[in-house]
């Protein structure tokens, strides 16, 4: 599938695209909401009407174990989870450490659900669509272009993909990879990992609540929120005309000195800019935008969003 062609899609209509790389967990019981709240740093408590929630899973160290995007299926009593496939089983675990006396069940559901993500100003009538056809999903916005999270019933999942296809474009990975570098969204395990604290991955505005109660890590994540700043941090670049082809992951990003002062983590062709766009994580100095930097010898200046 040509990636212009769904970018374009998901900036002027509906993009949906199937997450193979995501699986879902299942969490049931009466204290599934309270409890779950307890291990996330979003506030699931306090959500909107028809929406659903993104979030991260911290260790005590403030540190990401796992980003997710909580969707409320109350019919069911019961709370999907979309979380990334690689650590599925770790993410199990962690939650399952935590557990005492609430009345509470995480179980595995990939098997039962297949994920979708809706990318434009028009996922609502498409997550609307898919209800229709027995799909469970929730209003969640990752690329501020209007978004949402469906889970797709795995022997019902060819009648969400049909009605999917007569109100969006179908997408797919190489799409996805293009959409979220001109617009700035990380991906676990690629810009970020467990390493990583929630302000270094540039996701605390969109992945943090401040004011709701207490969560495993809060400290950490608060304080490092207080003291104004990391020592790293993951930004948005947009490369020279000069730079034709993206380079790979890993590759060192230098200050216009010639000190290095970072590494690439992920980068694509822009349909839009016609341009290279890449996500890096750099040190401090230089993670603002308007600073500028080379990368294998061309310049790329750091910015706030691609596109």
């Amino acid at each position: 599938m040509d990636p212009k062609a769904q970018v374009e899609g998901a900036r002027h209509a509906c993009l949906a695209v199937p997450r193979a790389d995501l699986a879902t967990l299942v969490v049931t019981g009466k204290d599934r909401v309270t409890w779950l709240n307890g291990l996330l740093t979003s506030d699931i408590v306090n959500r909107g009407p028809d929406a659903a929630v993104y979030g991260l899973i911290v260790g005590r160290n403030g540190r990401v174990l796992a980003d997710t995007t909580v969707v409320f299926d109350d019919e069911s009593s019961r709370l999907l989870a979309a979380t990334p496939t690689a650590v599925l089983e770790a993410t199990r675990a962690h939650l399952d450490r935590y557990l005492v006396m609430e009345d509470a069940e995480v179980i595995p559901g990939g098997e039962g659900f297949r994920v979708w993500a809706l990318h434009g100003p028009r996922s609502q009538s498409a997550l609307q669509a898919a209800r229709s056809a027995g799909a469970l999903g929730g209003m969640v916005d990752w690329t501020g272009l209007g978004g949402a999270l469906l889970f797709a019933p795995a022997n019902g999942e060819r009648a969400v993909r049909e009605v999917l296809q007569s109100v969006a474009q179908i997408g797919d990975a190489s799409g996805w990879e293009t959409l979220r570098l001109e617009r700035a969204i990380p991906s676990f395990g690629v810009d970020f990992d467990d390493k990583t604290y929630p302000q270094e991955a540039a996701l605390e505005k969109t992945a943090v609540s401040f004011q709701k109660g207490c969560y495993l890590g809060q400290e950490v994540v608060c304080m490092l929120e207080m003291r104004g700043h990391v020592k790293r941090r993951l930004v948005s670049l947009v490369l020279a005309a000069e730079c034709e082809q993206p380079p790979p992951r890993g590759t060192t990003v230098m200050s216009e000195q010639g000190a290095p002062v970072g590494e690439l983590t992920s980068a694509a062709a822009s349909p839009t800019l016609d341009r290279v766009v890449a996500l890096a994580m750099l040190k401090r100095e230089v993670a603002h935008a308007g600073k500028r930097v080379r990368i294998l010898g061309a310049p790329a200046e750091v910015v706030e969003r691609p596109v």
